[in-house]
């Protein structure tokens, strides 16, 4: 991998190889498993220094590294986001290069990314090259396909979720909310961030706390599943308890989108705790943000 990364950094060309060298390549090939920052080549930034490999990863061999090392620089990954993938997805460096070529083939050829924005996509989610694609990459584009999510080569990242153990335990979660099956799948295609959050972490705590001392129902979370976006601790909590303070039942979008200034600026001046009708035009003309965008606003909140 040594050889890979100079000859893409236009450094000199090491000396023919020797003992020495050879047991360099080894010591190159843990770092990058285990702290990628150790590699110190001239020409390159330092990268973070990523979580501790887990045990069970395999020691990779110089040349398999090298040969994943060779496939990535040519699909266009920057060496510095090479070093950092490796140290997000260690299995990169141990996996056959067969593999690493399938999962780029399928994500340009079934998955539609066009070849240019491999690189951000990989940055985001290393962990795509390493899935299987007839076990993992392919059944999930089919399940997110037939959901009706949109935009799915912007959102080529979520391929590398298993259906049973990720996507589908999610929609189940908000079915047990009390939603239909079918709301529960619009919301989850409508916001699709919602398979990224986890269940007991985030999103339970949070239904019980809108269910709970929000007195709510699920009908708010189906209109606006982007609640589960924010911090229950610092925006969910003490905007509720201001707007309780005052007698004030706004609607969620209008109580968690605005910045501060704008929500203490919407809450001073709130008469009573009855807020507009969804398809009342005070709705639109009071509750939208600071941005404006009040059409985009009002359809990403239909059914």
């Amino acid at each position: 991998m040594e050889e890979v990364l100079l000859r893409h950094a236009r450094l000199p060309r090491p000396t023919a190889p020797t003992a020495r060298r050879s047991r360099r390549l080894r010591v190159v090939a843990v770092a990058l498993r285990t702290r990628p920052t150790s590699l110190a080549v001239p020409g390159f930034p330092p990268a973070p220094a990523p979580a501790p490999a887990p045990e069970h990863v395999l020691l990779p061999s110089p040349s398999v590294a090298a040969g994943a090392a060779e496939v990535l620089l040519a699909a266009g990954v920057p060496p510095a986001d090479l070093r950092r993938a490796a140290g997000m997805c260690p299995e990169l460096l141990s996996v056959p290069v067969g593999t690493i070529t399938a999962a780029l083939r399928f994500l340009t050829d079934e998955a539609g990314v066009p070849a240019e924005d491999l690189p951000r996509v990989l940055r985001r989610r290393p962990r795509l090259l390493v899935s299987p694609v007839a076990a993992r990459l392919r059944p999930t584009l089919y399940f997110l396909r037939a959901l009706g999510v949109p935009d799915l080569p912007r959102r080529a990242d979520l391929l590398s979720f298993s259906v049973e153990d990720k996507l589908l335990p999610r929609i189940e979660f908000l079915e047990s909310l009390g939603l239909p099956s079918r709301a529960a799948r619009s919301m989850a295609r409508r916001f699709p961030a919602l398979f990224y959050y986890g269940i007991d972490g985030n999103m339970r705590p949070k239904a019980e706390y809108l269910l709970g001392d929000m007195a709510r129902d699920a009908d708010d979370l189906f209109e606006f599943p982007e609640y589960f976006s924010y911090a229950l601790a610092t925006r969910i909590a003490p905007r509720h308890e201001a707007c309780a303070a005052r007698g004030v039942r706004m609607p969620l979008p209008a109580m968690l989108r605005p910045g501060d200034d704008k929500f203490r600026a919407t809450l001073a001046g709130c008469v009573g705790s009855t807020p507009p009708r969804r398809r009342s035009p005070l709705w639109h003309a009071y509750w939208v943000d600071d941005a404006g965008e009040v059409e985009e606003i009002g359809a990403a909140s239909q059914p």
